[in-house]
């Protein structure tokens, strides 16, 4: 018998996303033949990771303008992406790929763009676009502008009033972010960022702690949703352990902000998930998402729920702990929304509990100094793997800061909240942190 005939669906890849080459390649067995989409200047900065790709995948280098044509002659389903910085362009060239047939391939790109533009909302991951649209509907409180230049700035925080958070339109993990308390704030990002374009201005959100669960936990929790064309089946709603912000870090002037992990399922009252739930919904039917899998995050307040932001992809770290629970695999459903289908999520429950932790140093200078092993992790009660630890003598930037990322499975939240909990007492210890310093701040 012949083998069944799967779609071809391209990818825009580039290192770093929320699903690396393996992960699609497993997840794209019997799904599709997925079709590798790199831009010039990615696949000539990363030439170990082509040479991995071009050993699994059918690879396209895409030129840096003109390649219409090429995609539109690959007889792709569509086209998605793992990376943040990578939407735009997969979304362009899904619109490429599934449009109607133009009059002429060189006119693929702007016909499909126009074709899109029918039906979706414009750059709907540009955050101050889905600040705006947000609250013309009533679904934000938050104050948000533009900022362009220095003079933005001050115009800006004149207006919106303290405090603020100055972002950038259009990044991931927290980069270019700054925390704005008052003019003293400003005139140091006056002084020291460089680089104005994309950056938006807006009022800082007021959290309250979760009402729920231990006190390491975080006043945020993401919502993973498939949207497809008959509907939305949110997947699940995670816990995180605090944003750890340390002021004046970053580059040029921002702060260093790192996200310390994930833990899934959320711990919150059936009806405050089923709240969050509505409220993601009802944001990304505003914003038009349709035929994705998106990661939301929300800020836990007094009055309920308020959006940080939609990621139109996977975020990292989630599929795995939704495997480990023998939950949906994310990466193939991803896959099979994007070529068209409507993917079965199932609905049996998770099979106990997960958590992705990686907490950061709370003192970034000078070296790691630490007798810790990776062994003695993997030895602590609900550790299933230890994919990262600072080594003594290091710089902590070896590790972008982070102590260590250690995978936990427990068979419900009660034992995995004691085994993070073990966990982080553990390189709190051993890595010399206070944990009051390093689990503190966070928008």
């Amino acid at each position: 018998m012949p083998e069944p005939i799967v779609p071809r669906l391209g990818v825009c890849h580039r290192p770093d996303g929320a699903a690396n080459l393996r992960e699609i390649y497993v997840a794209s067995q019997g799904v599709c033949e997925v079709v590798m989409l790199v831009r010039a200047a990615v696949a000539a900065a990363s030439p170990d990771v082509m040479r991995v790709a071009e050993r699994f995948f059918e690879c396209h280098v895409l030129p840096e303008q003109g390649y219409g044509e090429l995609v539109a002659s690959l007889g792709l389903r569509g086209v998605t992406t793992f990376h943040d910085d990578e939407l735009e362009l997969a979304d362009e060239l899904h619109a490429a790929a599934t449009a109607p047939a133009p009059d002429a391939a060189s006119d693929a790109v702007a016909h499909a763009v126009a074709h899109a533009a029918s039906y979706a909302v414009a750059d709907p991951w540009d955050k101050l676009v889905q600040r705006r649209l947000l609250k013309q509907h009533g679904l934000t409180s938050v104050e948000a502008v533009p900022v362009e230049g220095p003079e933005d700035l001050v115009a800006g925080f004149a207006a919106l009033g303290r405090p603020c958070v100055l972002k950038p339109r259009r990044a991931a993990g927290g980069q270019g972010v700054a925390f704005l308390d008052d003019e003293r704030d400003v005139r140091r990002q006056l002084g020291l960022r460089h680089g104005w374009a994309g950056l938006m201005l807006e009022t800082r959100i007021d959290p309250a702690p979760h009402p729920t669960g231990p006190d390491w936990l975080g006043s945020l929790v993401s919502v993973e949703t498939l949207s497809t064309r008959d509907g939305r089946v949110h997947l699940g709603v995670l816990d995180k352990l605090p944003v750890a912000v340390t002021r004046g870090a970053g580059a040029a002037g921002a702060d260093a902000v790192n996200v310390q992990g994930d833990i899934l399922p959320s711990c919150l009252p059936e009806e405050r998930c089923r709240a969050a739930e509505e409220y993601t919904g009802r944001v990304l039917g505003v914003l038009g998402v349709r035929s994705r899998l998106t990661h939301t995050e929300l800020l836990l307040t007094a009055e309920g729920f308020e959006l940080l932001e939609v990621n139109g992809r996977l975020a990292g770290h989630t599929a795995r702990l939704f495997r480990l629970l023998d939950g949906p695999d994310l990466v193939a459903m991803a896959l099979r929304v994007a070529a068209g289908e409507t993917p079965e999520p199932g609905s049996a429950a998770l099979g106990g509990a997960a958590a992705g932790v990686f907490p950061t140093f709370a003192d970034r200078a000078g070296p790691v100094r630490t007798s810790l092993r990776r062994r003695e992790l993997r030895a602590l009660p609900g550790v299933c793997a230890v994919d990262e630890l600072a080594e003594d003598g290091a710089p902590k930037s070896a590790t972008q800061f982070r102590m260590a990322n250690v995978t936990l499975r427990a068979g419900d939240r009660p034992a995995l909240d004691a085994a993070v909990a073990r966990l982080l007492r553990v390189l709190a210890a051993e890595m010399g942190a206070e944990m009051g310093a390093e689990m503190g701040a966070e928008r």
